[in-house]
C-alpha cells in the first residue's frame, strides 16, 4: 500500500513538471521570433565589447572587473558571452536561455514547496502562478533580465541546500549553501535578503523555533530568544556575503553615477513612493491590465498613500496577530515585504518608481499566502471541485493576459507605445521611442517625441541631445548645434552632448572645434572600452585627416582598433592613409579586413584594387573593381593593360 502511494505521488509530480513546463512553452513560444530591444539588450550584449573576447580568458576577467551595466554580476555577463558564443546576434537563442532558466525556476519552486510542505496540488497552483504570470514576463521576454532569472535560480538552489544542510547539519552540507547564495549574488545582487527569507522558512514550514500555541509573539521572542539568535549566528556567513555585494552594489552604481541623490528625490518622496509600490505590485497581481517596462516617478496623491498605507497596516497586523493559527499567511507577507526591499526605491536607482520585473521573487510570498489561505478557509464551506474550477479559471484568467503582455515585447517600438499608453509623463519612454523613430529615419516622428520630452523637463540634457541630433538629420545644423551647446553648457560632463557637438562640427567644416569635442567626450569615458569608445576615435581620425594631422589621425584609428577590431570604417580609413604615405603592405591587410567584416563595402574594394593592380595582381584587381562599380556604379573601372 505504502510503495502504491509513493507511486502515484511520483506520477502526479511527473506530469505536474510536464503541465508546467508545456504552460510556459506555449505562453512564451512567440520569443524566439523577437529581436533584441534598444533599449539595455544594446548595454548588456549587441554593444557590449566583452561578449567578442575570448571567454578562456581576457572575457571572463572582464566580467569579474567592469561595471560598465552600473551592476556587479559577473555570472550573468558570463552567460550572456556563453550565448553569444553559441546563437551570435540570433536573438532567438537568447531569448530561450531565459525561457529555460524560468522552467527550471518554477519547476525548482514545485518541487521545493512539496519537499518542504507534502501539499501536492497546492505547491503545484503556487508555481502554475509563478510560471504564468503577466507581471513575470519582463523577466522572462527581456534578454538583459537574464540577471532576473538566473539569480532566482541560485535561490531555489541555495534553499534546497539549505533544506538539506538542516536535516544534518555539518560544515560540509552548509558549503553550498554559501557556494549557491554567492553564485546567486554574482548573478544579481537582490539576492541580499535571502539569509531573512531563511528564518522564515525556520518558523514555517520547517518548524526549527518551537512554537507553543499559549505565546504570542512577543512571550514567543523572551522564551525561545536563545533559538532566535542561534539561527541568525547559523547564517553569519550569509550575511557577510551579502554586504560585502551590497558593497560592490552601490560601488557599480557610483560608477556610471546611477544612483539618485537625496535632494533630488527626497526621502519622504521615496517613503510615500516605497509603499504606494508595495501596494501597487499586489493590485497589478490581481489586476494585470496595465503593465509597463518603465514606471515614472510622480508625484503620489495623498489619498492614495494614506490608502496604501492602511491597506498594508491591517494586513501586517492580521499576519502577526494570527502568526500561529496561519503560519503561511505570516511567512508569505514578510517574504513579500522583505525580498522587495532592495528595490522598493529608498536607496533611488535609475529613474522609474518601481518594475514588474521586481516582483518576480517577492510575489512568491503573495501567492503562498493566496494558495494556502483560500485552500484553507473556503475549504470547509466549499468543495474541493469547486476550488479547483476557481482556480483554474483564475489561471486562465492570468494565461490570457500573459498572452497579451508577450505581444508587446515583439519590438522596442511597440513596447515603449505600450509604456506611454498606460502611463503618464513618461519621459524616458518618449526619448526611446523617439530614438527607435530616428534609426527607422522617421525624423519628424522622433522630432515629436523629443520635444514631448523636453515639455515634460526643459532641463533634459538627453532630450537636447537627441533632439540635436534629429534636427542634424533634418539638415537644421544651426538648430542642432544650439541644443546640443546648451546640453554641454547644462551638464559639461555628459560625454554623449560633445559626441554628438564633436560630430555636427565636423560636418559644418569647423574642424577644430570637432577635434576638441572629440577629445573631450573620449577622455569623459574614462578607462571603459567599449564600442562608443571606438567610433570616437575614428570620428577623431576623420577629424584630424582633414585638419592634415596625418600621424594623429594614424594613431586614432589604431586606438579605435585596438577597443573594437571590428571597426570596418577604421579599419577603411586607416589604409586610405598607410596607402598614401606608401605601405601598400599594411593598407592591403586593413582594407582586406573591412572587406571581411563588410563585404559591401565599395571604397575598400576600389582602392584595395588600386593597390593589387599596382602589385601586378590583375585577376584580383579586376574582382575589386567590378565588386566596387556593382555596389557603387559612380566608382570608374581603370582597365588593366
Amino acid at each position: 500500500m505504502k510503495n502504491e502511494l509513493l507511486t502515484n505521488k511520483f506520477n502526479s509530480t511527473i506530469m505536474i513538471v510536464i503541465i508546467l513546463s508545456f504552460l510556459i512553452i506555449s505562453a512564451y513560444w512567440p520569443v524566439h521570433e523577437y529581436n533584441f530591444l534598444s533599449y539595455d539588450d544594446s548595454l548588456y550584449v549587441t554593444d557590449n565589447y566583452i561578449m567578442k573576447k575570448n571567454m578562456a580568458s581576457e572575457g571572463i576577467r572582464s566580467a569579474f572587473t567592469h561595471f560598465r551595466t552600473g551592476h556587479w554580476h559577473p555570472l550573468t555577463m558570463i552567460s550572456h558571452m556563453l550565448d553569444w558564443k553559441l546563437f551570435g546576434d540570433k536573438a532567438g537563442g537568447h531569448h530561450w536561455t531565459n525561457v529555460i532558466i524560468h522552467i527550471l525556476n518554477t519547476i525548482l519552486l514545485f518541487l521545493l514547496l512539496n519537499k518542504l510542505t507534502g501539499a501536492i496540488w497546492r505547491c503545484a497552483f503556487v508555481a502554475a502562478l509563478f510560471a504564468i504570470h503577466p507581471l513575470n514576463v519582463e523577466s522572462v521576454a527581456w534578454i538583459s533580465e537574464r540577471k532576473n532569472v538566473l539569480s532566482t535560480f541560485f535561490l531555489f538552489a541555495t534553499v534546497n541546500c539549505y533544506v538539506w544542510y538542516i536535516n544534518k547539519k555539518t560544515w560540509k552540507r552548509y558549503l553550498p549553501v554559501c557556494l549557491c547564495f554567492a553564485l546567486g549574488l554574482m548573478s544579481k545582487p537582490m539576492l541580499v535578503t535571502l539569509p531573512f527569507v531563511l528564518l522564515l522558512l525556520d518558523y514555517w514550514p520547517l518548524n526549527r523555533l518551537q512554537i507553543n500555541d499559549n505565546q504570542n509573539i512577543k512571550k514567543f521572542i523572551t522564551i525561545n530568544g536563545k533559538i532566535i539568535l542561534n539561527l541568525f549566528a547559523e547564517k553569519a556567513p550569509l550575511f557577510i556575503l551579502s554586504i560585502i555585494s551590497s558593497y560592490l552594489t552601490v560601488y557599480a552604481s557610483k560608477y556610471v553615477s546611477d544612483i539618485v541623490r537625496i535632494d533630488s528625490f527626497p526621502i519622504q518622496d521615496r517613503l510615500m513612493n516605497a509603499v504606494f509600490s508595495y501596494f501597487l505590485y499586489i493590485k497589478k497581481m490581481f489586476l494585470p491590465t496595465d503593465l509597463a517596462i518603465l514606471y515614472p516617478i510622480s508625484n503620489i496623491p495623498l489619498w492614495q498613500f494614506s490608502f496604501a498605507l492602511v491597506f498594508l497596516v491591517i494586513i501586517t497586523l492580521f499576519v502577526c496577530r494570527n502568526f500561529k493559527r496561519y503560519p503561511y499567511l505570516f511567512v508569505g507577507w514578510f517574504w513579500y515585504l522583505g525580498t522587495l526591499v532592495p528595490v522598493i526605491g529608498l536607496i533611488q536607482v535609475g529613474s522609474q518608481a518601481m518594475a514588474d520585473r521586481y516582483a518576480y521573487v517577492p510575489l512568491i510570498g503573495i501567492f503562498i499566502m493566496l494558495t494556502w489561505g483560500f485552500a484553507d478557509i473556503v475549504y470547509r464551506r466549499i468543495s474541493g471541485k469547486v476550488i479547483f474550477l476557481i482556480g483554474l479559471i483564475f489561471l486562465c484568467y492570468l494565461i490570457l493576459w500573459t498572452a497579451f503582455q508577450i505581444q508587446y515585447w515583439r519590438d522596442t517600438s511597440s513596447l515603449f507605445q505600450q509604456a506611454l499608453r498606460v502611463t503618464e509623463k513618461n519621459l524616458l519612454a518618449h526619448l526611446v521611442l523617439g530614438d527607435e523613430l530616428l534609426n527607422k529615419n522617421k525624423i519628424d516622428e522622433a522630432i515629436y517625441h523629443y520635444d514631448k520630452s523636453l515639455t515634460l523637463d526643459p532641463g533634459s540634457v538627453r532630450g537636447m541631445v537627441r533632439l540635436g541630433r534629429a534636427l542634424n538629420m533634418k539638415g537644421e545644423q544651426g538648430k542642432a548645434v544650439y541644443n546640443l551647446r546648451k546640453a554641454v553648457e547644462l551638464d559639461s560632463k555628459y560625454a554623449d552632448a560633445h559626441y554628438n557637438l564633436g560630430f555636427v562640427l565636423l560636418q559644418k567644416g569647423d574642424i577644430d572645434e570637432a577635434v576638441v569635442e572629440y577629445t573631450k567626450a573620449i577622455s569623459l569615458l574614462g578607462e571603459e572600452s567599449d564600442s562608443i569608445k571606438s567610433s570616437l576615435y575614428n570620428n577623431l581620425g576623420i577629424a584630424l585627416t582633414r585638419k592634415g594631422e596625418v600621424t594623429e589621425a594614424i594613431n586614432a584609428y589604431r586606438k579605435a582598433l585596438f577597443i573594437n577590431p571590428n571597426h570596418a570604417g577604421a579599419h577603411n580609413n586607416l589604409a586610405m592613409l598607410l596607402m598614401n604615405q606608401g605601405n601598400s603592405k599594411e593598407a592591403v591587410k586593413h582594407f582586406r579586413d573591412a572587406i571581411m567584416l563588410e563585404n559591401n563595402f565599395a571604397n575598400a574594394h576600389y582602392h584595395l584594387a588600386q593597390i593589387l593592380l599596382k602589385e601586378g595582381k590583375e585577376g584580383e584587381a579586376n574582382y575589386h573593381y567590378r565588386k566596387a562599380i556593382k555596389i557603387n556604379p559612380s566608382f570608374k573601372i581603370i582597365k588593366v593593360k
